[in-house]
């Protein structure tokens, strides 16, 4: 199996040209229904996974699972032409797909939410099997959820099972999500420590920490939530100081001019605020994809842009489902 980046960056920029265009979301946003929307998404390389997918089933929950395997045939692919250290990688950016499902699990559980609601949440591109995603849903709780994922073996199961633990004590969401995010970067990073990596690309990771303390300041400032215990560290620019004087009552945006999420000070609502975050670390990607011609950087890149296909893809078909007026689900669209 060839270990060379200039192999592998050659084949991911050929899945990069498979990429939606932007004139391909143009005709899906003018669609005049779901069955449009379907009959339109099928021009292009969806195709086959909604094919597929629709053998068994029609409606939203076939496109949610068309685009879920698209992602999931894309990113085994990613893993059949790597190996070595580029595949361990690989392997660490596919993780964080295994913790934002774990998340969806426990944020399905905390609402009560149907089985068959959560399921379009799931994206099961890394090491969490589907049909085990599926049985933590469920579950009749977290801690028989977590008991489920230790079976497995998975990297991420003790720090589920720990995050759960401490989700039992005080109900505390947002908290499970914070340990979960702590327990992958410390993972993240021990694993870069014996794994040959760029500068740059352990400065991006460190910036992916940044932009999730800066998410939780703006998410608990001001509130009886608060907490200096929230801040992750690791990060690149916002430190502990920071993120303290972020999340207090009345606390300064402007200690965060000067650094890559400066825009976030301007932004007028919390939804603004995480696309400045989003976009910020879209850069940082695009940056990585230009300096890293020989290493990691062209996959970081290629992922972020797929995820968000993803996410966009999600939301039209949501948007066309329900009946969203056009203009309502294009500034969503801009947003996502």
């Amino acid at each position: 199996m060839p270990s060379s980046y200039a192999y592998i960056n050659a084949r991911v920029r050929a899945l990069k040209a498979d990429l939606l265009s932007p004139e391909a979301y143009n005709n899906l946003l003018a669609t005049s229904s779901f069955s449009a929307f379907t009959s339109e998404l099928a021009q292009s390389p969806y195709v086959r996974a909604l094919e597929e997918a629709e053998a068994s089933g029609r409606g939203l929950s076939a496109v949610d699972n068309a685009i879920a395997d698209n992602f999931r045939a894309i990113t085994r692919k990613l893993l059949t032409f790597t190996d070595g250290d580029a595949e361990t990688l690989i392997g660490l950016l596919l993780l964080r797909y295994d913790l934002n499902n774990l998340k969806a699990i426990a944020r399905a559980k905390h609402a009560g939410r149907t089985v068959d609601d959560a399921k379009g949440s799931l994206m099961t591109v890394g090491k969490l099997k589907l049909a085990t995603a599926e049985r933590m849903l469920e579950a009749a709780d977290l801690p028989a959820a977590s008991q489920l994922l230790a079976v497995t073996k998975h990297p991420l199961s003790r720090a589920f099972s720990k995050a759960v633990r401490g989700y039992a004590s005080d109900s505390s969401l947002l908290g499970l999500e914070l340990s979960l995010d702590r327990s992958y970067y410390q993972a993240l990073f021990a694993s870069l420590e014996t794994t040959k990596h760029s500068t740059e690309v352990e400065r991006y990771f460190k910036r992916e920490i940044d932009a999730t303390n800066i998410r939780t300041a703006l998410k608990v400032r001001g509130t009886d939530s608060a907490s200096a215990d929230l801040f992750i560290s690791g990060g690149k620019e916002i430190n502990q100081d920071t993120f303290a004087n972020l999340i207090r009552e009345g606390g300064n945006l402007q200690d965060l001019v000067g650094t890559s999420f400066a825009e976030v000070a301007d932004a007028p609502s919390l939804s603004e605020a995480e696309a400045v975050v989003r976009d910020s670390l879209d850069s940082s990607a695009r940056q990585l994809y230009f300096r890293e011609a020989l290493g990691i950087g062209v996959v970081v890149y290629y992922l972020r842009l797929k995820e968000a296909e993803t996410a966009r893809l999600r939301l039209l078909a949501r948007g066309k489902f329900y009946g969203v007026p056009q203009g309502q689900l294009e500034k969503e669209l801009g947003h996502a």
